[in-house]
């Protein structure tokens, strides 16, 4: 009987070294990072934008990490003070950002937020990537002189392809967002990007910008190559100033792909969320060899008893 459980167990383990779809270590992730800023030493016509006398950060609190899936970030002081955001992945696998900011009396709301996941590209042939991110605004306040004045909104949006290299050893929330925050082509690994963002008019809007190359050739993927799609979100408010883009930011396969490219990417890119799960054949494999041990461990029970 023991020899039987022995050679049992030597077969599971010869099915656990079967190959299956793993990431050995996944690389997706999210930093949020909301302030609130004192504007009391402000005039009250003036503009308060974290750079002037007595507008350091009061308050902060960071949200994420690497490896964190479905992450919020929330500073919430009252009812109608509160900055807040929560990444996850949608389609493909693909970052999305829902946040809001609202801010009264006499102080400054922020929230910063990006999102990041990994993917492999499996295909036979070089092929071209790019993204787009589409920022929804549902609702906003406006100044219409300047988003940093009373009752102002400013929204900055942000979408990029980074080598996986530029995570670095970075892992928490306040690493990531103290050192690679809107990181741009100047930094070692970044491929493309794109950024962009304006005060608010207020009410509804959509804003989308697609990745462009950092260097001639940087946003064609390689057999086997990994790499990192990134968006990033900002919603600074002042003083009666609020924005609701809780409908999200999404990103996606690049508007400037040809339905072909697109097509091309959808069917070789894997992500790093989806390479962690085993394949159900192997799950299936596992939980045979499992069942047999058991059967064998309840019958060598039975002999004894």
């Amino acid at each position: 009987m023991h020899s039987k459980i022995a050679k049992t167990i030597l077969a599971i383990a010869a099915l656990s070294a079967i190959p299956v779809a793993t990431h050995a270590a996944p690389v997706f992730g999210s930093s949020g990072r909301a302030t609130v800023r004192s504007c009391a030493l402000t005039g009250a016509t003036a503009r308060c934008d974290g750079r002037g006398p007595g507008q350091g950060i009061v308050t902060q609190v960071f949200g994420g990490g690497r490896a964190t899936v479905d992450t919020t970030t929330d500073l919430t002081l009252s009812p109608t003070d509160y900055a807040r955001s929560k990444v996850s992945f949608g389609a493909l696998d693909l970052p999305e950002i829902r946040a809001e900011t609202r801010a009264t009396g006499n102080q400054r709301l922020n929230i910063n937020t990006f999102g990041f996941q990994s993917y492999t590209f499996g295909g036979a042939a070089s092929a071209a990537f790019s993204l787009t991110g589409a920022l929804h605004i549902v609702d906003s306040s406006t100044n219409p002189t300047d988003g940093a004045l009373p009752g102002g909104a400013i929204y900055s949006q942000y979408v990029a392809i980074w080598d996986p290299s530029v995570l670095g050893s970075f892992t928490t929330a306040q690493q990531l967002a103290n050192n690679l925050f809107y990181a741009g082509c100047d930094t070692p690994g970044v491929l493309g990007m794109a950024s962009g963002g304006s005060a608010l008019a207020g009410g509804e809007a959509t804003y989308m910008l697609t990745t462009a190359e950092c260097t001639p050739g940087s946003l064609i993927l390689a057999p086997g190559q990994e790499v990192l799609a990134v968006a990033g979100l900002q919603l600074p408010v002042n003083r009666g100033g609020f924005v609701d883009s809780t409908h999200s930011f999404v990103t996606r396969l690049g508007d400037d792909l040809t339905p072909e490219q697109k097509s091309v990417l959808t069917a070789n890119l894997v992500s790093a969320v989806a390479a962690g799960v085993p394949e159900p054949a192997s799950w299936a494999l596992l939980l045979t060899g499992f069942g047999v041990v058991g059967g064998a461990m309840r019958r060598r029970v039975a002999v004894a008893a």
